[in-house]
């Protein structure tokens, strides 16, 4: 990212730490729970897998439940990272560092899967995306999947009105009661509004060199998964 993306961006969620894991069951009104272990049963006993935007580490639980042997989560904000490693305890078949998404510290064909929870909204910005999912594709294995699940529109005309109606009122009140004078306001409606539409995004997997690519809705497309393989 560029340096003027970076560091406002990076602050702001190294200031949301204390409450971002009660932000997001408030704010998905529990869903991210569900979404994240249908995530995580893509990746059951594989040998290493890498979660990018890691966050608070609550998708790493979700992969070691999948007896993944090894997890590594990497994020672009150091108070993240601080706060999944508290998350896992010591546990051992974790390792966690400060990085960003384009520009992944890993060599070649390391991990037999990567993944990311609501990272991807946040790299849309010039060549960050692209940029990303040539990363992503250059330290995957032949044969391994990728996997990311992001916050999306709904279609379905009811379901879209009241989305809608949700992102501007409630939301907003929930973000303020957890955060108080460091919520962001605008950024996360924002960021899904100007998000791609599934198609853009499953193109840019091909372009980066991902096969059998695919979007799949959850909850009526409140949120999606986009799944790719590097062949």
């Amino acid at each position: 990212m560029s340096s003027s993306l970076t560091n406002p961006i990076r602050e702001m969620f190294d200031s949301l730490v204390p409450e971002y894991d009660q932000f997001n069951r408030l704010g998905s009104l529990g869903l991210d729970v569900v979404w994240r272990k249908e995530l995580a049963e893509f990746f059951k006993n594989k040998h290493r897998v890498l979660d990018v935007g890691t966050g608070t580490g609550d998708l790493v639980k979700e992969l070691l439940k999948q007896n993944v042997a090894m997890v590594d989560g990497v994020d672009f904000s150091p108070n993240m990272i601080e706060a999944a490693k508290k998350k896992m305890d010591g546990e051992s078949r974790t390792s966690f560092s400060v990085a960003r998404a384009d520009e992944l510290p890993f060599e070649p064909r390391s991990f037999d899967g990567i993944t990311s929870a609501f990272l991807i909204r946040n790299l849309h910005h010039g060549e960050v995306m692209a940029q990303s999912m040539r990363e992503f594709f250059r330290v995957l294995k032949p044969g391994s999947q990728m996997v990311h699940l992001e916050l999306s529109r709904p279609h379905n005309g009811f379901l879209s009105w009241g989305h809608k109606a949700y992102m501007k009122t409630v939301l907003p009140i929930i973000g303020r009661i957890s955060f108080g004078q460091r919520w962001p306001s605008g950024y996360l409606e924002k960021t899904i509004e100007n998000f791609p539409e599934p198609r853009t995004l499953c193109q840019q997997m091909r372009w980066a060199g991902f096969e059998n690519v695919g979007h799949y809705p959850l909850s009526g497309g409140i949120a999606s998964l986009y799944v790719g393989w590097r062949c």
